[in-house]
């Protein structure tokens, strides 16, 4: 099956911090990748809105550079004994909340949104039972359904395994943090880049767009258990619990 995305959507190459950056979506890249673009004098960071975070990612507005940029600046990145290779990870659970609650509840399950048009495109191959028509839209469990029979299919990079994601011939990661302890995992990154008291007051924690209810409010018993199953190697790799977080 081919991949829904290419290591140019992903990765980041910022020859100019020595740093390589693999974003892992839903697991804080667009703060991440703000500060990267600040870091190199393109701010993104003061008066960020959720609304336009769509500049994060675009790299006309960020700067930051892709593999198809510079090959050869991409293998020094790479290879380089000086340069830092990070990326960061979330527990499964609430990376799948977050993706939900952000691309798909309440929207019709009709053509028109990129996301649901994926949904559109896999559902009778994943479920034909699973709801489809403008009066409809995907519940979390319903997500969770789809989300799980399609993690390793590579259709959607904001649920495929993480751990699929991360696997990249050739580039050995110095750093994998977590988005659970952002400011503390982020810390190796701002002294790499010898960061200044104020753009480490700058450096923003990750937005979580999942809802503020308790998770509990969300997962069933039966929930936990399908994406522990689907995504196991994430849990196993990056060392989370099966317990849902507090």
């Amino acid at each position: 099956m081919e991949t829904a995305y290419l290591p140019d959507d992903l990765i980041d190459v910022v020859p100019q911090l020595k740093i390589l950056y693999l974003a892992t979506p839903k697991a804080a890249s667009s703060r991440i990748r703000s500060n990267l673009a600040a870091m190199i004098g393109n701010d993104t960071v003061s008066g960020w809105r959720s609304d336009q975070n769509w500049k994060v990612h675009n790299r006309k507005a960020s700067n930051l550079q892709a593999p198809r940029h510079g090959v050869l600046q991409f293998y020094r990145m790479a290879t380089s004994p000086e340069a830092l290779r990070f990326t960061f990870v979330r527990n499964p659970y609430t990376r799948l909340l977050s993706c939900w609650a952000d691309q798909y509840r309440d929207r019709p399950l009709v053509p028109g949104y990129g996301r649901v048009e994926v949904y559109l495109a896999y559902r009778e191959r994943a479920d034909p039972a699973l709801p489809v028509g403008p009066d409809k839209s995907l519940s979390f469990a319903d997500f969770v359904a789809f989300a799980c029979t399609t993690s390793t299919w590579r259709i959607d990079k904001h649920w495929q395994r993480q751990s699929d994601i991360i696997d990249l011939p050739g580039v050995a990661f110095d750093l994998v943090g977590k988005t659970e302890t952002f400011a503390q995992d982020f810390e190796p990154v701002l002294d790499h880049v010898g960061a200044s008291d104020e753009m480490r007051r700058a450096a923003m924690p990750p937005l979580h767009t999942s809802s503020r209810r308790r998770l509990a409010d969300y997962f069933t018993p039966e929930l936990a258990d399908t994406i522990y199953r689907a995504y196991e190697r994430d849990f196993d790799q990056f060392g989370y619990p099966r317990a849902l977080p507090e």
